[in-house]
């Protein structure tokens, strides 16, 4: 039995790779990271730094990357029409895992970073599930195990750090989730991306505009004046913990705009 563990450099696959480290030979243990071609230089500094501290390999496994899928769909992705997920990730590692497993008969188990409170969609999600996946328009099925799916996120931070293990930087400088840079869910995240990344945001939409002969945008316009002011949210919302009550608020208005 091998063990596939996906790894993004965010906290919540840190975790699960040290837990499964713990209890499971190395050699049946393989580590992946599906590349977007679109992370942050200190994410793949991070996994670097897991491959030496670890000892352990962690396999890349490549994307057509987010310039050449955005001119080949002629428009960016956004929240309604979230295709870099399925084209960066999703085809990807399915495309991978059939070749070199479900086709050779080879038996695995999925192991990934999800919580159940990282988000409503993921609240019922319980350790160990069987879901049908597909390539090339052949479906099989896998079996997955989240291991973490009942911690919260203290609890996954404080477990790497007793395992002697340093966070991804991107958390101390302010993000919340550490995937593509930037990400079209992560609004927040625009008051503390570095400027070499918004540098590479403004060259992704002057190449696709270039290409399909309009002016488009990573993000809504609401949110792209923000962009160049740095001042996207309250000091609500970035500190939930001391908001007022909606009735304290001026207007009445609650707090997390984004």
């Amino acid at each position: 039995m091998k063990y596939i563990v996906s790894v993004s450099g965010g906290k919540d696959s840190t975790a699960t790779l040290l837990f499964m480290l713990e209890r499971v030979k190395k050699e049946d243990l393989i580590i992946v990271f599906i590349d977007t071609k679109w992370e942050a230089d200190e994410t793949y500094e991070y996994l670097n730094y897991l491959e030496r501290k670890l000892d352990i390999e962690i396999i890349r496994i490549e994307s057509e990357g987010m310039f050449n899928l955005c001119i080949r769909y002629g428009f960016m992705p956004n929240r309604v029409m979230r295709f870099c997920t399925e084209n960066l990730k999703i085809k990807p590692f399915n495309k991978w895992l059939y070749e070199n497993f479900v086709s050779k008969n080879i038996d695995f188990i999925l192991v990934e970073g999800i919580r159940r409170k990282e988000s409503k969609s993921r609240a019922d999600t319980e350790t160990f599930e069987i879901k049908k996946q597909t390539y090339n328009r052949k479906s099989f099925y896998t079996k997955k195990l989240y291991p973490i799916a009942y911690w919260n996120k203290e609890r996954v931070f404080k477990y790497i750090e007793e395992k002697g293990l340093k966070i991804n930087p991107l958390y101390k400088m302010g993000f919340n989730r550490v995937g593509c840079m930037p990400c079209i869910f992560d609004r927040k995240s625009l008051i503390y991306m570095p400027e070499k990344y918004k540098k590479r945001l403004r060259e992704l939409e002057k190449v696709v505009s270039k290409k399909i002969g309009k002016e488009v945008k990573f993000f809504a316009l609401d949110v792209e004046k923000y962009l160049e002011q740095n001042i996207l949210f309250d000091l609500f919302d970035l500190f939930p913990q001391n908001s007022p009550t909606p009735e304290e608020r001026p207007g009445g208005r609650t707090a997390g705009r984004g």
